[in-house]
């Protein structure tokens, strides 16, 4: 196969932000097409951090270029500023595959604006596929939307429920997820393929080592933010705290919930972002990880903190929800799943740690297969698969 360009964006990224992800993505492709060329492109400091995790891996160029920005600071939820940003970014895309032949190209992340304007202009651009890779924002677009009609005609479900080119492909990061996009998004379905969420394994722990009987760790992991449950988590800890039961907050503070009274945490969220070691390290001291986001929004969201778990094989105990069913239907189960937050009460604050522990040992085997199948060289054959079906025109092939 004559080599190719893959040209890669961020524009939504800064600093550490998706770093793990951005890092197994580029192993993904160049797994996938070792003899294709790559570009990656993002804003100055995010490049400057993921380019010496990439020095084993030839042939990956690392451009900076300017992100996703508004003029003046205006919302990006205002269409009008969003667009204008949007079509600086498609600039810069234009620009770099201009005159290459191109396996493909891949978005690592977008919004309304990036979907309207990148995602349904892409004919004019070229005609290799493209890959719009989807993070957050439609699990937070489905917990709230404007009442402003304005904005609400250009948010991201409403750009959902327009058909894309054909060459355009919207990649879900998680198990489940499409079929709860074409829930409310019947249009776009046949647009969108699933890629399970690359695991690094320089990131996996090397063993998970247990309380056994004595007290269990449970955990808050990421940013300390209400949108991810945090309060919850807090009142959780508040009313099922005991001898034999710790919970620790993994992560970074957040000015909208710095006020809840966290008396009851062994550890408190930190004020300044965690080094990503640091963080790993201190996930690796737990025994349960405890993710009480709405379900709602846990449909829509390949949740890189679940990642996190998985590679510290961490069992998990969180709200029932689409992409958790679907994992525990392929893999088994990795932990509790709580039908509300009476359940999730119920079920911490009746916790046996010897019964725990016992569970336990199934919930890492079937932890230790996920990450096995989601190294981004065991992900590399069916995502180029799915590619090549996307060039026939077909897109029925492995990995959909």
């Amino acid at each position: 196969m004559a080599p190719c360009q893959i040209s890669v964006f961020d524009f939504l990224s800064y600093d550490h932000v998706h770093l793990p992800f951005n890092e197994g993505f580029l192993r993904l492709l160049k797994a996938a097409y070792p003899n294709d060329r790559v570009l990656f492109s993002a804003a100055p400091g995010h490049v400057e951090r993921l380019e010496p995790r990439l020095s084993d891996l030839a042939d990956i160029t690392f451009r900076p270029c300017e992100p996703f920005a508004t003029p003046f600071g205006v919302s990006p939820h205002n269409p009008l500023a969003g667009r204008w940003a949007a079509r600086r970014c498609l600039k810069v895309i234009a620009r770099e595959v201009s005159g290459h032949p191109m396996r493909l190209t891949a978005l690592l992340g977008f919004d309304a604006n990036l979907l309207a304007v990148i995602g349904h202009r892409w004919p004019q651009v070229s005609s290799a596929p493209l890959q719009m890779i989807l993070h957050s924002p439609l699990g937070e677009a489905m917990l709230w939307r404007s009442r402003n009609p304005l904005i609400r005609n250009a948010d991201l479900i409403t750009e959902l429920g327009r058909p894309l080119p054909g060459t355009v492909r919207i990649v879900a990061l998680e198990l489940g997820m499409k079929e709860a996009i074409g829930d409310v998004c019947p249009t776009i379905l046949d647009s969108v393929m699933t890629l399970e969420h690359p695991i690094l394994r320089s990131e996996w722990a090397q063993n998970s080592p247990s309380s056994g009987i004595g007290k269990v760790k449970i955990a808050f992991a990421g940013h300390a933010r209400a949108a991810k449950g945090f309060d919850i988590f807090v009142e959780l800890a508040t009313n099922c705290s005991r001898d034999d039961i710790e919970f620790h907050a993994i992560g970074h503070a957040s000015p909208e919930t710095d006020q809840l009274d966290m008396s009851a945490l062994v550890r408190k969220p930190s004020k300044e972002p965690l080094l990503r070691e640091e963080y790993l390290n201190a996930l690796r001291g737990i025994d349960l990880v405890c993710l009480p986001l709405h379900s709602r929004a846990y449909n829509f969201t390949g949740s890189g903190t679940v990642s996190d778990a998985i590679a510290a094989l961490k069992p998990l105990v969180l709200f029932r929800n689409r992409t958790m069913e679907a994992i525990f239907t392929r893999y088994g189960p990795i932990g509790w799943l709580a039908e509300d937050k009476h359940d999730l009460f119920v079920r911490v604050g009746e916790l046996n740690p010897v019964k725990f522990a016992r569970e336990r040992s199934s919930w890492i085997d079937n932890l230790s297969a996920i990450r096995e199948a989601r190294n981004p060289a065991a992900l590399a054959q069916s995502y180029a698969a799915s590619i090549g079906a996307a060039n026939d025109g077909q897109f029925d092939g492995p990995g959909i």
